[in-house]
């Protein structure tokens, strides 16, 4: 029923299981393709070298378990003039860039944290001011314009943002918009403005243990419920 799954990590970040535990769980799940895609290189488990070895046990995993295996990493957005943590001479290596935000990562100045990331800590009790949503948005769709993203991933989690405006800007773009299956709470009011866009999207695991990896159904149910037509999910392949 579906393709793959685009979004899993591994021991070379914060994830449980190895690249081949992780290709291993996509074939016993009917998987064709997948993508590992650890944290970018802003955070402290993770480095370009690291993202080079990574790459090497994709190319071994894929030999092995017959899945085809994109050697990716999610990058983290981290200013509000959209930069993401990947230096320009290290993107052309990256099979498979998917990004978005995440309050772990360090910010690129002391004003952005100021600006971006230190409400997020405080989700659920302080809510972003117009403003703040305004230049969230902003952030994310440079992002979109600036760097060669496959996908944005689970939009609107810690960073509040215009859902509809950066669904359109993915749209124009060609990025894919991710439907978490851990984040799915997050569309929660605007998935009307997804249906409403030209934008395409991709299910995902967001898997950190190899069992996660596939797991992807609930999202594409809960998709299709809210007016989603299954025919703008790009890994999913019918019956």
């Amino acid at each position: 029923m579906f393709i793959g799954d685009y979004h899993t990590h591994t021991k070379f970040s914060d994830g449980k299981g190895s690249v081949l535990d992780n290709a291993l769980a996509a074939k016993r799940m009917g998987l064709r393709e997948m993508a590992v895609t650890d944290h970018g290189f802003r955070i402290l488990t993770m480095s370009f070298k690291k993202y080079l070895r990574a790459k090497r046990c994709c190319r071994e995993a894929e030999s092995q378990t017959g899945v085809k295996i994109y050697a990716g990493v999610e990058a983290d957005i981290v200013s509000l003039k959209g930069d993401v943590d990947i230096r320009e001479d290290h993107i052309e290596p990256i099979e498979y860039i998917i990004a978005g935000f995440h309050k772990f990562a360090f910010p690129r100045s002391i004003g952005d944290f100021f600006k971006m990331y230190f409400v997020t800590y405080f989700n659920g009790l302080i809510r972003p001011s117009k403003k703040a949503v305004a230049r969230n948005t902003r952030a994310v769709v440079s992002a979109i314009n600036r760097y060669p993203i496959k996908a944005l991933t689970h939009l609107n989690h810690s960073l509040k943002v215009n859902v509809g405006e950066v669904a359109k800007a993915c749209a124009e773009k060609g990025v894919l918009v991710e439907i978490n299956a851990k984040h799915l709470r997050d569309f929660k009011g605007v998935w009307g403005d997804l249906a409403a866009s030209n934008a395409r999207f991709v299910v995902n695991s967001d898997a950190h243990r190899p069992n996660e990896v596939g797991r992807v159904q609930q999202a594409f149910d809960e998709a299709v419920k809210q007016g989603i037509d299954p025919k703008r999910i790009v890994n999913y392949c019918g019956e």
